[in-house]
């Protein structure tokens, strides 16, 4: 009976797995790439860092910078959220199948998954995201079962929702209230309280000590600024957000059937690009002088301008990603099934290379890369990553983090070897 309850609560066989899904998820993991170098690591234009003009760069740095802002940051983020609900809606169908109405499993996998987002924090980059994932994955279950009709007006809701909440918080004086109104305050007053005692005043600084014990202590800190920034943004909102969209677009299978569902994938590409990527243009436009932290108009208007901005461009990327694979270019696309597969492995490292390259600890590029260099040395990263998960997964069944994840998840060791190595790269075709 044990082993039969362990076969059942078993993951995807290989040949389960949808090419097309690891393929646009390792898509999304390139702009991820790109955009935590920008905004994570580089801290380019810092009022610490070496002048942006003195670099040799500087003359096509603020249109590299413009670009990255219009059309990555943000929008690939949100297609992993999205990802992430079409992902959770394939293991809701397979825990129902299995009579495993309470999603145990499913739970399980999201308390594994915040331990390693925990462990990221603290020890490599207080950039994490997967924490974050995991808590807000446990709302995305407790929100399983509303029809579809209420999956879309929650998640047009979400999406708008931080526009009046910020609105709410300039009306009532900002950071200049008697009481701001930002959830985040606590967290940030305790990395505060953390942070003092070793000297460090700004994220530069923590970010460009060269003595691990100090810079360990700083990703403490690091850790609460961290969520307390998620909570002042009100991401939980513009995550659930995507969630649900991916748990509507995973119930239709959408992406397991394209042909019948062209018309919608052509319309939301449309509208998406008509209305996300004019929105993004002008936010990047604005936010280029960095005005948004100086008033409530800018304040209010970012908030609106991401809202609108962000989830459509990001659902074009997507549609027109399934668009393309069904032509010739979906030849090329498949190529990206590997880092899609390792895909949670692949986020760790570049944290790992990034950290190296960029913070005291490693080479201390910090504030000396323009973003005009962030665009090839993020496809570097890449197309390393690329070859190694081809490499890995000629001989291996899934990527190292991926499979202590599934090992924790399912309460028993999964073999990781393949017994017969594929003849050529798997998830290819």
């Amino acid at each position: 009976m044990e082993n039969t309850l362990v076969r059942s609560a078993a993951p995807l066989e290989e040949s389960d797995r949808s090419t097309l899904l690891d393929s646009l998820r390792g898509f999304a993991l390139i702009g991820v790439c790109l955009a935590n170098l920008f905004t994570g690591f580089s801290l380019w234009g810092d009022p610490e860092a070496p002048s942006p003009a003195s670099l040799p760069t500087a003359a096509t740095d603020p249109a590299a910078a413009f670009l990255i802002r219009a059309l990555v940051d943000g929008k690939f983020y949100s297609l992993f959220s999205l990802l992430f609900g079409i992902g959770f809606a394939v293991q809701l169908h397979r825990s129902q199948a299995r009579g495993d109405t309470r999603l145990q499993t499913y739970r399980r996998r999201l308390w594994v998954l915040l331990g390693i987002g925990v462990a990221h924090l603290l020890l490599i980059w207080s950039g994490d995201i997967l924490a974050f994932y995991a808590l807000t994955g446990l709302l995305l279950v407790r929100l399983r079962g509303i029809s579809d009709k209420a999956l879309l007006r929650w998640a047009a809701a979400l999406l708008l929702l931080p526009v009046p909440l910020w609105a709410i918080f300039w009306l009532a004086g900002g950071w200049n209230a008697p009481v701001p109104l930002t959830i985040g305050l606590p967290f940030y007053a305790i990395g505060q309280a953390l942070i003092t005692p070793l000297g460090i005043k700004t994220f530069y600084q923590g970010m460009a000590n060269s003595d691990w014990g100090l810079f360990l202590r700083s990703l403490q800190a690091g850790f609460f600024f961290r969520f307390g920034n998620l909570l002042f943004q009100w991401r939980v909102c513009k995550v659930l957000s995507m969630f649900l969209l991916g748990l509507w677009i995973g119930r239709h299978q959408i992406f397991n059937n394209l042909e019948a569902h062209l018309p919608l994938l052509r319309r939301v590409a449309i509208w998406g690009l008509a209305l996300g990527l004019p929105v993004n243009l002008l936010n990047a436009y604005l936010n280029a002088g960095s005005a948004y932290d100086n008033g409530e108009t800018l304040g209010l208007a970012h908030a609106l301008l991401y809202a609108l901005g962000v989830g459509p461009l990001a659902l074009a990327y997507a549609a027109l990603f399934a668009l393309a694979w069904q032509k010739r270019s979906g030849r090329v696309l498949r190529q990206l099934a590997p880092l899609g597969r390792m895909a949670l492995t692949c986020y760790l490292t570049q944290s790992v290379i990034a950290t190296f390259l960029f913070t005291g600890v490693g080479l201390a590029w910090l504030g000396r890369v323009g973003p005009t260099l962030l665009w090839p040395l993020g496809f570097a990263i890449i197309a390393g990553q690329l070859l190694a998960c081809r490499w890995w997964l000629r001989r291996f069944q899934f990527g190292p983090v991926e499979w202590l994840w599934r090992s924790l998840t399912y309460r028993q060791w999964q073999p990781l070897r393949r017994l017969n190595p594929p003849l050529t790269a798997p998830a290819l075709g």
